[in-house]
């Protein structure tokens, strides 16, 4: 699309400014740690993403849904969500104009800055929802599907407007990330003056920066597999990594991680429950999204976000809040929490596991997440904690050197959470099947 003054748009830093942070309540993200490798809440205490994907959920839900989504997610132990601001049939909304299930659309003929209270009134009303619930909402005001559609500026003048608008708007809220972009493939691989669509998206987020609203930012690039950093034109403008792979999710998150500066890395998106893996059309099993995540957690990950087919509320989509695979992820996610998990480092260089892990994927190759059998691990530096994710049935070598004196070590079925205490020992062997019958275990070292 085409937005008078784009070309002319200055290539500048965005203003500085300091995150919004406001004491009291469930923890948020409020901003980046200093080593730049995780994400602070409101406290200055680690904060570990854990969410989901309901990308659609201004558009198509009444407020007693939205309130019994959040509900069930927060006792779920979620505590992030990514969500569109304005709707589109592409992003799971039911109208091009970015209008609700009941009519009420965001902006009065189309004018991105002439806004229907009715509209802002809800969505606003539904991120205070998120809060209370204790929900990080990683908020695209505008997105990859949108532009162009529900969001049709004159200028790049009006996207700059509305991104003021929009953080005014959110001021007092304590719950949100901002993020754009969304299946976008970049115009050009080094957008040295950016396109039409960059250059609004940039304006609208100097537009936050400029009301002093620091709260951490990234851009979703292409599906398949990217990084955000990936574009030059993105990456000097980031606070932290989205990754976006349907292959095996350490390839991706450990590419993140060597990157510098030391950014927050998210696996942002991975195969989703309920349809079919990439690229192989296979459907995704429970055991394709534990691998997902762990493979990540063990990789460095900041969090990760699980999404499902609901990212569009499907007819029935509340009988399927609570599936198996939710609540796996569920005592992953808790298995993790209860270690110094911004601590983990990846074991890159074998010096944990020294043989049997198999062989990573190299550059630019693709697979499907259960052809894969890659074993990846990571452990502090002070070697009293250390995770290693098996994906299937093999023995390892383990160099207990690099461990704390008085090491234990503990099987974890990842399907039940169930914990079983083994010797300490050089060879570890997998115990078999685990609770799903599946051949995946974690293997737990802790001092």
């Amino acid at each position: 699309m085409h937005i008078a003054g784009a070309s002319s748009y200055p290539d500048t830093p965005w203003p500085m400014a300091a995150p919004r942070v406001t004491d009291g309540g469930p923890p948020f993200v409020t901003s980046v740690s200093p080593t730049g490798h995780h994400f602070l809440d409101q406290y200055g205490q680690p904060i570990l993403l854990k969410g989901d994907a309901p990308w659609s959920l201004m558009d198509d839900l009444s407020a007693a849904q939205a309130e019994s989504y959040f509900a069930t997610r927060e006792a779920q132990g979620y505590n992030a969500a990514i969500i569109s601001l304005l709707g589109d049939p592409a992003n799971g909304g039911p109208h091009a104009d970015g209008s609700t299930f009941d009519g009420i659309a965001p902006f009065i003929d189309g004018d991105v800055l002439r806004w229907d209270e009715r509209y802002w009134s809800r969505v606003t009303s539904y991120l205070r929802m998120a809060a209370d619930h204790g929900i990080t909402v990683l908020l695209y005001p505008v997105d990859g599907w949108t532009i162009g559609h529900a969001f049709t500026p004159e200028s790049i003048d009006q996207c700059l407007t509305y991104g003021r608008r929009v953080a005014d708007r959110f001021a007092d809220l304590p719950n949100l990330m901002w993020m754009t972009g969304g299946d976008y493939v970049p115009a050009t691989d080094d957008l040295a003056a950016g396109s039409d669509v960059d250059r609004c998206w940039d304006a609208m987020l100097r537009g936050v920066r400029e009301t002093g609203d620091g709260r951490p930012f990234s851009v979703q690039l292409s599906y398949d597999e990217s990084i955000s950093s990936d574009n030059p034109f993105w990456a000097r403008r980031i606070d932290w990594d989205f990754v976006y792979t349907y292959h095996p999710t350490y390839t991706a998150v450990l590419e993140a991680q060597g990157r510098r500066p030391p950014r927050p890395v998210v696996l942002g998106e991975a195969n989703y429950e309920g349809e079919n893996n990439q690229p192989e059309s296979a459907p995704t099993t429970d055991e394709t999204l534990r691998r997902q995540v762990l493979w990540s957690l063990t990789s460095g990950a900041a969090g990760e976000i699980a999404g499902s087919q609901d990212w569009q509320f499907r007819p029935g989509w509340e009988t399927r809040l609570s599936t198996p695979a939710v609540v796996q992820i569920g005592r992953l996610r808790q298995l993790f929490t209860g270690l110094r998990w911004w601590e983990l480092v990846p074991d890159t260089s074998d010096e944990l596991v020294t043989a049997g892990r198999g062989a990573p994927l190299s550059a630019g190759t693709t697979m499907d997440v259960l052809d894969d059998d890659y074993v990846t691990a990571a452990r502090t530096p002070d070697g009293r904690q250390a995770v290693v994710y098996l994906p299937t049935p093999r023995t390892i070598s383990v160099n207990a050197g690099v461990l704390a004196a008085g090491s234990q070590a503990f099987w974890v079925d990842p399907t039940s959470g169930q914990q079983v205490p083994v010797p300490m020992s050089t060879s570890f062997s997998t115990p078999g099947p685990n609770g799903e019958g599946d051949g995946d275990w974690v293997l737990l070292f802790t001092s």
